[in-house]
């Protein structure tokens, strides 16, 4: 049975396409942050002194946008949990599900706060950082773990 050419070249382009695909499934996987190093528990600190209370936003449960014409990694958030916070405080936070968390203190008022956060995840250290919280300003950290090893 003759085959015409534009069936070989189709047939041909098919194997390259997934030869090349499975070139990249590997590579993905060898770039992989292993299971086991996923977080479960990130452990939050939050001391200083505000005139009024400040609003804290908390979440295991979100994504990361990253614009690609900027580079820009902004986080989406799914579900969270918005309080009003006195400091000091402390929280374990469990982020078991996605290994994930998200912390923001907002100063919801025209008034200055002097914070200290901490993030303390379980598989390491997370983010130290002192802030001035002036005319609502944001103190943001989070961190997103990556699993490769499932594409």
């Amino acid at each position: 049975m003759m085959r015409s050419r534009f069936e070989f070249v189709v047939r041909r382009a098919t194997v390259m396409v997934t030869f090349s695909f499975v070139l990249i499934m590997t590579g993905a996987c060898s770039f992989n942050t292993a299971p086991d190093n996923k977080p479960a528990s990130a452990k939050i600190a939050i001391e200083g002194t505000t005139p009024n209370p400040l609003t804290l936003i908390l979440s295991s449960n979100f994504f990361e946008q990253i614009n690609l014409s900027t580079g820009q990694r902004t986080p989406v958030l799914i579900t969270s949990d918005t309080v009003s916070l006195t400091l000091p405080y402390s929280k374990t936070l469990d982020i078991s599900a996605f290994g994930s968390v998200y912390v923001e203190v907002y100063q919801p008022e025209v008034a200055t706060a002097t914070v200290h956060m901490k993030v303390d995840l379980d598989t390491g250290p997370g983010y130290d950082q002192n802030a001035t919280l002036a005319d609502k300003a944001q103190l943001i950290y989070y961190y997103v773990f990556s699993d490769y090893s499932h594409y």
